[in-house]
This record gives structure tokens, C-alpha cells and sequence, in this order.
């Protein structure tokens, strides 16, 4: 397909209430990647491909790891939309086409869930042209070289989507101003936190830095406050920071929906004359007006939230979900500080083979996050360690092993290999069908936990000696 930019305009000025209510409504949650309605499955996107004056563009191959081909995990593209989302910070800005936040949204209509997929703003890559750097210039140096939005966006999508494995079919642009003056138009979102949140030196417009303290509470944040939250990067990590900034998204789409909103015409002008300024998608509107007939019904879609982190880092003993960033030495990197993806270094920027087994995870197959079973692993060998270290090679994967009781050993029972337990589940389950991907064991169904306290554990991974042979047991 090729983008085909389209800025919000109006053709006339005779609007039916109810339906103009809808249709900006959707657009609004479209525009901030949260479509949280039902029957999406009913609309008919266009993603044809099309010619413009600057060629015909098409989207690159995209590689899959040849170990993941199992036919039970193809991919089913038919109920899945893809939206590339990236936030630049505009005229007001030093660096205004830097894109600081990118995300990809993934609307699974068959599945109903949405993904919500952040990269971070400093992960180093190969650009088109050979050269090589952070992917939030991507953007910005194609800018200046083509008088063409599409041909900006398409640069940056063909990256998001080398690293993703994702087909993408629609982009949004949205400027920072934007996102500020949207939750000033809605009188403020509301943001809880669960500790202080302190930022000691938050850049200021005078080239010095401020304080930013948030106490422990729950916050009515005006758009300029909620914009520092979310990009805030000395308060916390730059990987929290892509989290909160998803969690300002849903704070923004709760808001949205509230009855005041949705009925009050003023409101609804006010958010349209601000997303015509600020926000550019190739996205027609008569398809958001196709979801704007159905934008009223009771939302079932579940959201998942994903993002990359260094917690894996060196052996670390804490890996989480996401768990494939490392910090490189900065002296190869002209002491910039950037990251970079695991199994790739400076001059290999491309192997994203196991990072695409991941985002797999995330896109398609949401239901192992819905299912959300709880995993833990045994020890039977005589070699310390070994259920630890399973353990962290899949949390990554965002398997569900918590962090107490969760590992163990089988008190001097031996096995003749690796097996996998699993009880009150159905074999067919996607955590089952996604972890015989992983690991090569027998998988056998029990009544109970076997070795686990936890009477909520669903499946115990029993570690033999083949797992000594890591390429005998793990499958990546």
C-alpha cells in the first residue's frame, strides 16, 4: 500500500448532531491509537496501494526466523489493523520533527484486544541510505530531503516494521502541541500514582532545568503537566517512560467517553478545529465515520500495553517483560548514548530474527496476555540454578512466572527428560500452543498442581538434563 496523507477538513457546515458527535469522537480515540469499540469486524478498511506523484510505493519483505513456522501460530492478518502513531514536538521545539514517541497500535478484532507497542526513542539503526543512527531522527532527516508527508512516514514505517515484523496500514502524525491543547479542551485527565514522582531536572525552556514533583495521589493534570509526565526521563527509566506515556493514552481515552464529552457540541468543535491543526493520517474519514456508527456500543476490547527494556542486561537476575535492549560501549557510538536490540551490535543493525518472536507474541498472539496463566518452574538435576535461569529466559516473552514460589526444585524426584505439567486448562490454549514453540518437552494435563504451592499455578516446567543442552530444550 503507499500512505495517502490526509488532513482533517470539513466539506460542509450542515451537520446532523448526532452524527458529527460520533464521528469526531471516534477520530479523536483513532488519533490517539485507542479504538475501544465493538464489531470492528463489520468495517471494510481500504488498503490499496496507490500512485502519486513521487512513485508507487510498496512495503519491503519482511524476514521471519525459520524455527518459527509452526502452522498452529501463522499469522491471520484478516481481523488485524495496524496503526503507526508518532508524536513530534513541532514549531515550538528546538528539534520540531524529531518523533520522541513511537508506537505501534494493533486492533485484533477477532481476538478483541489492542496492543499498544513502544520503541524507544534512542534505539540506534540502519537507515535507507546505509548511514546510521537514533530512530527518532529517522523522520526528521527525510524531511528535509522530499516535500512529502507519506514519503516521511513510509521511511520511519518500513523501519517500525523491519524491527516489528508487522505489516503497517495506517500512520498518525501528531504533533506535541496538539496533545497538550486536546487535554486542555477536555478540562484535564486524571492520573494516578502509586509513589511520589520526582524528576530533579526537567528541562525548562531557558536552557536550565526545573523541578517536576508529583505526590502519591490521584492528579487532574492540565495538558502542559501531563505532557511533562510523559516524557519526563530522569524520574524513573526511559523505558517507564514509554509506559506512562501510555498511560496518559488511556487516561486521555477514559476521558474521552464520558457522557459530558460525547454530548456537549462545543466540546466536540473545540477537539475537531484542534485536530485539523495538529494531526495528520492517511487514515478517510469516511472510515472513521464507518467505526463512528457503532462507537456507541459497550467496549470489549482488553488493552495490552508493551514496550523494549535493558532487564535483561548482562545476566541481569530480574528480567522482565521486553527484556532485549542492552547498553553498548558509548566509545563506539561517538560517546552518544544509545540502545541496541540483543543479537545486533554496530555493524549488524538488522538482526531483529528473535526480537520478531516477541512482537509475534504482542500482535498475534494477544491471547496468551489475556489468558495470563501462572507459570512456575522446577529444578529435577542436581545443577543449581537451572529453574532460574529458564525462568528468565522467558519472562521476557511475558510469560506469567511470579517472582515468589515461583521456582523450585522436585525434592530428588528424577525425570528422564524435561516435561511439562498443566492443569484446568485445554491443550489448545495459546499458552500451551506458544510454550511447545519455546521449550521441547512432553506436555502432559493433570487435575492439579503437581509441585507448585500456588494453587493458581497452571503449568510447571520440570527441568532434566537435556536443558544442559539448551539447543535439546529451548527453541531460540
Amino acid at each position: 500500500m503507499a500512505f495517502k496523507k490526509t488532513q482533517l477538513k470539513t466539506k460542509t457546515t450542515n451537520y446532523i448532531l448526532p452524527q458529527i458527535l460520533w464521528v469526531f469522537w471516534i477520530f479523536i480515540i483513532l488519533g490517539l491509537g485507542l479504538i475501544l469499540i465493538r464489531n470492528l469486524s463489520v468495517l471494510h478498511f481500504s488498503f490499496t496501494e496507490q500512485t502519486t506523484s513521487q512513485g508507487t510505493w510498496t512495503w519491503e519483505v519482511i524476514k521471519k526466523p525459520e524455527f518459527w513456522n509452526d502452522e498452529t501460530l501463522k499469522k491471520d492478518e484478516k481481523h488485524k489493523i495496524n496503526i503507526l502513531v508518532a508524536w513530534r514536538w513541532g514549531w515550538s521545539h528546538e528539534a520540531p520533527n524529531l518523533t520522541d514517541s513511537i508506537m505501534l497500535w494493533s486492533i485484533n478484532t477477532d481476538m478483541k484486544t489492542i496492543s499498544l507497542f513502544s520503541l524507544p526513542r534512542d534505539l540506534y539503526v540502519e537507515y535507507p541510505d546505509g548511514s546510521q543512527w537514533r530512530i527518532n531522527w529517522l523522520y526528521a532527516k527525510y524531511r528535509r530531503m522530499y516535500n512529502s508527508e507519506e514519503k516521511w512516514m513510509q521511511y520511519l514505517a518500513n523501519k517500525v516494521s523491519e524491527i516489528t515484523w508487522e505489516k503497517i496500514d495506517h500512520y498518525v502524525n501528531i504533533d506535541f502541541n496538539g496533545f497538550k491543547k486536546v487535554i486542555d479542551t477536555i478540562d484535564g485527565i486524571e492520573i494516578t500514582l502509586e509513589n511520589d514522582f520526582v524528576d530533579p531536572q526537567y528541562p525548562n525552556n531557558n536552557w536550565w532545568y526545573d523541578k517536576l514533583e508529583f505526590k502519591k495521589w490521584t492528579h487532574i493534570m492540565n495538558g502542559e503537566n501531563a505532557l511533562k509526565f510523559a516524557r519526563s526521563r530522569h524520574s524513573t527509566s526511559d523505558f517507564d517512560r514509554s509506559l506512562r506515556q501510555q498511560q496518559v493514552i488511556d487516561a486521555i481515552r477514559n476521558k474521552l467517553v464520558s457522557s459530558y464529552l460525547i454530548t456537549s457540541p462545543i466540546k466536540i468543535k473545540e477537539l475537531y478545529d484542534v485536530f485539523r491543526k495538529y494531526v495528520y493520517t492517511d487514515i478517510e474519514l469516511w472510515d472513521i465515520f464507518k467505526l463512528a456508527r457503532i462507537g456507541s456500543k459497550k467496549n470489549e476490547y482488553k488493552m495490552l500495553s508493551a514496550n523494549l527494556n535493558d532487564s535483561c542486561f548482562y545476566g541481569s537476575d530480574n528480567c522482565i517483560k521486553g527484556g532485549f535492549l542492552y547498553i553498548p560501549q558509548r566509545d563506539l557510538f561517538e560517546w552518544q548514548a544509545v540502545l541496541l536490540i540483543e543479537w545486533t551490535h554496530k555493524y549488524k543493525l538488522n538482526n531483529y530474527d528473535n526480537l520478531h518472536v516477541y512482537t509475534d507474541l504482542i500482535f498475534n498472539k494477544p491471547l496468551l496476555y489475556k489468558e495470563n496463566y501462572v507459570v512456575n518452574v522446577f529444578n529435577s538435576t542436581r545443577v543449581n540454578h537451572l529453574a532460574w535461569k529458564l525462568s528468565n529466559d522467558i519472562k521476557r516473552y511475558w510469560f506469567n512466572i511470579p517472582e515468589r514460589n515461583s521456582i523450585g526444585n522436585t525434592k530428588g524426584i528424577k525425570y528422564s527428560q524435561s516435561i511439562v505439567y498443566y492443569n484446568n486448562i485445554e491443550e489448545n490454549s495459546t499458552t500451551i500452543q506458544v510454550l511447545k514453540q519455546f521449550i521441547k518437552a512432553d506436555f502432559v494435563k493433570t487435575d492439579i498442581p503437581k509441585y507448585s504451592k500456588d494453587a493458581n499455578a497452571k503449568i510447571e516446567i520440570v527441568i532434566w538434563e537435556d536443558y544442559l543442552n539448551k539447543n535439546k530444550l529451548i527453541n531460540f
